[in-house]
């Protein structure tokens, strides 16, 4: 059981219909990009990009990436070019196929 979140995510609401399908993704609370990376894998990540602060980061190809600048980040936050190499802050999740939790 995990008592300490940053977010969760009903799975099954329409809100969630970005995370349906693998390379999809929603912004929850305007702090938190979610994506499904693969069926039932999701990966999670801070929505303000290292480069300059701004909540811009979106999950784009398989990598979290900053519509402002071009800044890219892996999966695990690594940074993939010059503008990401300060990496991005990623979080853990779990779910049991309705409800998605994301906790650091």
């Amino acid at each position: 059981t995990i008592t300490s979140f940053i977010v969760k995510v009903d799975l099954t609401a329409a809100a969630a219909v970005g995370l349906k399908n693998a390379g999809g993704y929603v912004i929850v609370n305007g702090s938190v990009v979610v994506a499904n990376v693969a069926n039932g894998l999701y990966v999670a990540a801070q929505n303000l990009c290292t480069h300059q602060p701004r909540q811009r980061i979106i999950f784009n190809n398989s990598e979290f990436y900053c519509t402002d600048h071009g800044a890219r980040f892996s999966i695990s936050g690594t940074g993939l070019n010059t503008l990401g190499s300060r990496g991005l802050t990623v979080y853990r999740t779990a779910n049991d196929g309705k409800t998605l939790v994301v906790f650091a």
